[in-house]
């Protein structure tokens, strides 16, 4: 049976760039095709939200495939607002597993930075319900109103999102790529801009630029001889209702994929020894955990607060820092969730991972689970 498995992989710096979409995107996957001189991609999928709007640029796949110097080939745009660098690596497995195509390359990229905040916004709200955005509600309130439920139903305080916050700006520090590398201090999380009770500024995701690639096989024997052969085994989607009312303790789409995702790889939940979780507000990173089966519902911010999620605890969740401090290239975070756990699988004695990547307010949500094997 067909297997797809991630040959390499190649993350820009996340934070503020000169460059536009087609640059970035250039810049990004020639550095890894350099790298790997023997791989002819037959597809090529490129994934982002909404270049139109950040830079006017459209008809980018064909016109970065040229830049790139490949000959003809099947080459689309994934867009599924924050999730579209997951959904991206979802349609290339299909692509793969479908018999079609032996091996092609997944490209993510956002330029956030050329819209001021408030447009930023206004943009990001758009995935929003007319009926929320009549009521002038933003996505940052939509985490917010999920963060107070949970606070106040399983008895936590704002003491306990300081040391989730704390702990991803820690493994933050430790990414060269990421767009924060602070060291948070009680003092300066408590004492910083409220943006939507209690979600403060560093509970935030920031606005981002950034890219990833990545190289997608179907034969192992191509495979780098010094790395793990990372297959991807199982992957999940689930698509929520966009007029949903916000603030519930579980996302219904996230629970779908994940299933999907533990039934294809065979895996449960306690197979799992790391994980990426979608956190652009750093409550979603305890809702995804507790979606996920990885702790009961109520239970993970206290594994925060004992630091069994921390990169070298038990079960490391968002070592790379998250969307929270590596950045948030909206159409882009999904695929690097990938890149960085490749990265984490190749340097720790770990062999299965789990990333969710999240569209909309909870609404347009990938699972995907890797296995690693020497």
């Amino acid at each position: 049976m067909t297997s797809a498995y991630v040959l390499d992989s190649h993350l820009s710096k996340f934070g503020k760039t000169d460059s536009d979409y087609q640059s970035l995107s250039y810049e990004t996957a020639n550095q890894l095709l350099k790298r790997n001189p023997d791989f002819v991609p037959e597809f090529l999928i490129f994934a982002c939200m909404a270049p139109e709007r950040y830079t006017g640029e459209i008809f980018l796949p064909a016109k970065i495939k040229e830049d790139l110097g490949l000959s003809s080939l099947f080459a689309i745009r994934s867009e599924t607002a924050s999730s579209s660098g997951a959904s991206a690596l979802h349609l290339a497995r299909y692509l793969l597993l479908s018999g079609k195509f032996k091996r092609g390359i997944v490209i993510g990229t956002e330029v956030m930075s050329r819209l001021p905040r408030e447009e930023n916004n206004l943009l990001l709200g758009s995935v929003l319900s007319s009926q929320q955005r009549n009521l002038a509600m933003s996505m940052a309130q939509g985490g917010a109103l999920t963060a107070t439920r949970y606070l106040r139903d399983f008895g936590y305080t704002r003491k306990e999102l300081f040391r989730l916050s704390k702990k991803l700006h820690d493994s933050g520090l430790e990414n060269k790529i990421a767009h924060i590398q602070k060291n948070l201090s009680e003092e300066e999380y408590f004492s910083s801009p409220m943006f939507s009770s209690p979600l403060c500024l560093y509970d935030i995701s920031p606005l981002s630029d950034g890219s990833c690639a990545l190289l997608l096989e179907t034969d192992p024997e191509r495979l780098k001889k010094d790395r793990k052969k990372i297959e991807i085994t199982g992957t999940g989607h689930g698509l929520g209702q966009v007029n949903g009312v916000p603030g519930g303790l579980s996302f219904p789409a996230s629970k779908s994929a994940f299933e999907q995702a533990y039934a294809e790889s065979g895996k449960k939940p306690s197979d799992i020894k790391v994980a990426e979780l979608h956190d652009a507000f750093t409550i979603f990173e305890i809702i995804a955990a507790e979606d996920a089966g990885l702790f009961p519902q109520g239970k993970a911010l206290a594994n925060v607060a004992e630091g069994i999620t921390d990169k070298r605890g038990r079960l490391p969740i968002n070592p790379s820092g998250g969307l929270k401090t590596r950045g948030h290239p909206v159409g882009v975070s999904g695929l690097a969730q990938i890149a960085e756990l490749c990265e984490f699988m190749n340097t720790n004695d770990t062999d299965t991972a789990l990333g969710l990547s999240i569209g909309g307010l909870g609404v347009n949500n990938f699972a995907t689970i890797l296995e690693a094997k020497r």
